[in-house]
């Protein structure tokens, strides 16, 4: 590429990155349906048509949003995935990931449920969706890696297929951090720590499939205080003795 040609490309990565900050922020205060574009285009000080060089429909740009979180969250997944323990620790380690994610982005799980739905997934570009894809399937890989592992190494029973223990994990984190953060749920189940729900269905999930260490036999406190020191310092949420 000539230089002209990487300036261009610089300033197109720097005027989307500055579109989605905006509206992200819209979104989260207004939600899909209200998402207003002539108010982005001004925020960001751009015409309407500018924000159609880049996003297809609004669709495009909620997903791009959405993508965007989700690349942020496999990097977690990923940085998580190198802690050094036994393989539940690992898998452990990926549900401290979830989680600091989810101090960071608290609407993600919302919305990406909305993505799903086959009436907003069909409206967007193939190409945003294929973007969309490579995000997740980092996630799952590198999720589902650890629970191949656990099977190499007998931590968790052949009988099983690593990819039904990584869905299982994958469906009751996605699904406690959507309920235990509704204020009803919060009242009627006496949650006073969304977040410490999510990480007990986790360990509930791991010891029904019988992955070993169960949590009756190991000090995970210890494993989250060395998972915090060595991988997420920044994470002032977890509370260990």
């Amino acid at each position: 590429m000539s230089v002209t040609q990487v300036r261009k490309e610089r300033e197109r990565a720097e005027r989307e990155a500055l579109i989605l900050d905006h509206a992200q922020r819209l979104l989260v205060r207004d939600g899909f349906q209200d998402l207003n574009l002539d108010e982005l285009a001004a925020a960001v000080e751009y015409s309407k048509g500018t924000l159609y060089l880049h996003f297809e429909s609004k669709e495009d740009l909620t997903l791009a949003i959405a993508t965007r979180a989700a690349r942020e969250r496999a990097d977690l997944f990923e940085r998580a995935s190198r802690f050094q323990g036994r393989s539940r620790e690992r898998m452990r380690a990926i549900g401290f990931a979830c989680c600091q994610f989810a101090i960071m982005h608290r609407d993600y799980f919302n919305v990406e449920m909305m993505l799903k739905s086959a009436s907003f997934w069909e409206k967007a570009s193939l190409e945003r969706r294929r973007l969309h894809g490579v995000q997740a399937g980092r996630l799952f890989q590198t999720t589902n890696a650890i629970a191949v592992e656990a099977q190499a190494v007998g931590d968790l029973p052949r009988e099983h297929r690593a990819v039904d223990v990584t869905l299982s994990l994958f469906a009751i984190t996605m699904g406690s951090h959507i309920v235990a953060m509704q204020p009803d749920v919060q009242l009627l189940a006496g949650i006073e720590d969304p977040i410490c729900v999510v990480r007990q269905n986790q360990d509930r999930v791991c010891d029904g499939w019988g992955w070993k260490p169960l949590l009756a036999e190991w000090d995970y406190a210890a494993t989250d205080r060395r998972i915090r020191d060595e991988v997420f310092p920044e994470a002032t949420w977890l509370k260990t003795p």
